[in-house]
C-alpha cells in the first residue's frame, strides 16, 4: 500500500518540472530581468536606484 498523492506528485518528471517553475518564480523576486534590447539609448534605470540595497559579495581571505 502506498500513501495517496496528488497526480502531479506521482510522476517524478512532472514533480521536478513543477518545482522548477516554483523556483523560477522565487528567483524572479531576487534577480532583475536582463535587458537584451540595445536599440534605444540608455535612459537610466527603469526602476530607480535603491540606495539601501547591497548586492555585493564579501570576499573571504
Amino acid at each position: 500500500m502506498q500513501k495517496a498523492r496528488q497526480k502531479k506528485r506521482r510522476n517524478p518528471r512532472v514533480k521536478h518540472r513543477m518545482a522548477y517553475e516554483d523556483a523560477k518564480k522565487r528567483r524572479k523576486g531576487a534577480v532583475r530581468a536582463v535587458i537584451t534590447d540595445q536599440k534605444k539609448k540608455y535612459t537610466g534605470e527603469a526602476s530607480g536606484i535603491r540606495v539601501g540595497v547591497k548586492k555585493s559579495v564579501r570576499i573571504k581571505s
